[in-house]
């Protein structure tokens, strides 16, 4: 799993009593060991990797938007895979957003700036992290977990979160498009990602994430099929 963290977005201890084999991927190596030490007292096992999946481009990206420095081209790891593949399945987890709007947003740059950045680099780096993992779960699964909208006070959406997840029920790519209405998460869409992976695309699902008092998300799982 990339992105882990914590480990309170998935049913690791399930996945893992499944799994022949459950790697736990993130740059954050303390919430890895946190996250380990709890699996294992429920009798799981997991391997934890310490790893950028970006090979560093999402920090040579943000230096660049900061400081105006020229964008260095950095090595080329379009293909390279991660981890210890090759894997059966791969999931990210609802990791795309965060790639560099947080970085961007903590640097205080204006709106517009971090617009800039993200229309400038986002996708191709999303781009790129996903052909990684397509390369790392050959004739396997790719499962792309997305945040697309969230609902807290004073930041209503166009459609209720419920009525969304009600015609999911039998209906997820209705579901999804009415949600969106057109609208796209510029610079880290993972639905456009996978395409340029040439990953097919077989079942979706939506949920609700609950995650904080009074402020939920629209999850999008989507499950694609790598060449």
């Amino acid at each position: 799993m990339i992105g882990a963290g914590n480990g309170h977005d998935l049913p690791l201890a399930k996945l893992g009593r499944r799994a022949g084999r459950l790697d736990l991927i993130d740059l954050d190596a303390d919430a890895l060991g946190r996250t380990r030490r709890r699996l294992r007292l429920a009798g799981v096992r997991p391997h934890t990797l310490t790893e950028d999946i970006t090979a560093g481009r999402a920090e040579a990206i943000v230096q660049h938007a900061v400081a105006g420095r020229p964008l260095a081209q950095g090595p080329r790891v379009q293909r390279t895979p991660l981890g210890r593949p090759p894997y059966d399945a791969v999931i990210v987890d609802l990791l795309l957003s965060q790639l560099l709007y947080p970085a961007l947003a903590d640097a205080r740059l204006s709106r517009g700036a971090t617009d800039s950045v993200l229309l400038a680099h986002g996708q191709k780096l999303t781009n790129m992290i996903l052909g990684r993992l397509a390369a790392s779960a050959p004739g396997g699964l790719l499962i792309c977990l997305e945040d697309l909208l969230g609902w807290w006070p004073d930041h209503p959406q166009p459609v209720a979160l419920d009525a969304i997840l009600a015609l999911a029920a039998h209906d997820p790519e209705q579901a999804l498009e009415e949600a969106l209405r057109g609208r796209v998460p510029y610079g880290c869409d993972g639905r456009v990602a996978l395409q340029a992976a040439g990953a097919e695309v077989i079942d979706r699902a939506l949920w609700r994430w609950p995650f904080s008092a009074g402020t939920d998300y629209l999850v999008c799982a989507t499950v694609a099929r790598t060449g």
